[in-house]
């Protein structure tokens, strides 16, 4: 991995900005890293750290969280969101289509992208990307940063949630603690439900621990109710046809959770969080979430 371009955020307190190039990867990631309140002190073994996707769209939440809760509630935690650079060819709201997904499903890709507004690339390269972070960027944060490689947390939402679960059941014991909310479970189903249900057959038991959640609106009819002003378009009925239907994203996840949790030594919590929708079910979920994981 190379860091092509490395600056100091002036927006987002104790952050760098890393414009970094993977190995095997031809475009060019933005990565913003934020080191823990200046009070805390660093722990003998290392920071713990915190991967999580969509930096691009989301990193000062989670930055934010993991700050006020690493003074007294978790333990101080170094927090690493990946995104894309503003100018990157592909914009980041699409670009994710590409990363965070598992196997291809070119009939996706199309309405997904018109959609957003931006032509969607291929889908399927989740395998590449996880390379890329468990492989480089994680080795590297370790070594110049100072987190310790045995307290990792990888947390992501909605195509992120699909991401960071596959990396939990292809790469078993790749971080310690793993996040995931609104998770796309419905990516061209069964194939992550059939990753998990090999998973929860090894005999071999794994010490990590799986905080699952959804907002108890990503249901059915909870999206039915919020998208009902662009259900009679032609092109959310393409988008739905190949969903096979408005998902259900909390039964989904109850489903998930109850797989993985039957392998041996898997500690898991699913929470349905009341008065939430995919849009605003993470931030919660980020609070209780860390705070769950950071005491099992």
């Amino acid at each position: 991995m190379k860091i092509l371009k490395r600056e100091p955020s002036n927006s987002i307190a104790r952050t760098e900005l890393w414009t970094v190039q993977g190995d095997a990867i031809e475009y060019p990631f933005l990565v913003y890293v934020t080191t823990p309140m200046p009070m805390t002190p660093k722990p003998e073994k290392g920071w713990h750290g915190i991967v999580v996707t969509d930096g691009s769209l989301g990193t000062g939440a989670m930055s934010s969280v993991a700050g006020y809760l690493g003074m007294g509630e978790m333990p101080p935690a170094v927090v690493v969101a990946i995104g894309y650079p503003l100018d990157n060819a592909i914009p980041a709201v699409v670009a994710r289509n590409r990363d965070l997904t598992p196997v291809p499903w070119p009939e996706w890709d199309a309405p997904y992208g018109q959609m957003l507004g931006a032509p969607a690339p291929p889908s399927g390269s989740a395998e590449a990307f996880a390379t890329f972070v468990h492989g480089e960027l994680m080795p590297f944060i370790e070594s110049e940063v100072g987190v310790n490689p045995a307290e990792w947390t990888l947390a992501g939402h909605s195509l992120g949630g699909l991401f960071a679960t596959y990396c939990l059941l292809t790469r078993p014991g790749g971080c310690r603690r793993y996040l995931a909310v609104g998770s796309s479970y419905w990516w061209k189903r069964p194939y992550l439900f059939d990753r998990a249900r090999e998973f929860a057959a090894v005999e071999r038991p794994l010490n990590v621990s799986v905080y699952l959640a959804a907002g108890d609106q990503e249901t059915t009819a909870g999206f039915s109710t919020s998208w009902h002003r662009y259900l009679d378009a032609d092109l959310w009925k393409d988008y739905l046809t190949v969903m096979r239907g408005i998902p259900d994203i909390v039964a989904e996840t109850r489903e998930m959770a109850g797989l993985i949790g039957q392998r041996w030594g898997t500690r898991v919590r699913c929470d349905i969080l009341d008065d939430e929708t995919h849009g605003s079910a993470v931030f919660a979920a980020y609070s209780r979430g860390l705070r769950w994981l950071h005491k099992v």
